[in-house]
């Protein structure tokens, strides 16, 4: 064997050696940033999901009771409260029905949107239209953020 053929062997050996060892730290590396993911997404899911249940489409549906309980706005009833997020948006529906004896003009209200512990997490400004006394009428606010782990709401008149 000439030297000319003893270079390009000892070269070839060389060069897959250090392919070898390339791949060999590659690989490690990727599992530890897998386990890291793994223990951020678990910690960060925990975290998340105190008032939401997920469903099988990837909905979120807040789950609080405090959230969704009936409240009162002056004589307007609030109820079948429905507060879900897909997609990046958060939803508001709700049922308003005018229990006072008076005609209830269009308003916007403020909706703040409570976590936790009573901090403010994000605000809407929806329409309430005009109702009779005995009417019901729909509440759509739609929020475009994931802020549907919330512990509960407030409204009130726009100032």
């Amino acid at each position: 064997m000439s030297n000319n053929e003893k270079r390009w062997i000892v070269l070839l050996v060389a060069v897959l050696l250090i392919a070898v060892i390339l791949i060999v730290v590659l690989a490690q590396g990727n599992k530890e940033e897998e386990r890291v993911g793994e223990v951020g997404q678990s910690t960060e899911t925990a975290n998340e999901e105190k008032y939401i249940t997920e469903l099988n489409d990837g909905t979120k549906v807040n789950t609080s009771e405090e959230f969704n309980s009936t409240k009162m706005y002056g004589e307007l009833e609030i109820s079948n409260i429905h507060y879900t997020e897909q997609n990046g948006k958060t939803v508001l529906l709700a049922d308003v029905t005018n229990k006072g004896n008076t005609t209830h003009e269009n308003e916007i209200v403020k909706i703040t949107i409570l976590g936790e512990n009573g901090e403010e997490i994000t605000t809407t400004k929806p329409v309430i239209g005009k109702m009779e006394p005995g009417e019901t009428v729909k509440i759509n606010a739609t929020i475009t953020a994931d802020v549907s782990n919330a512990k509960d709401f407030k409204i009130e008149a726009v100032q």
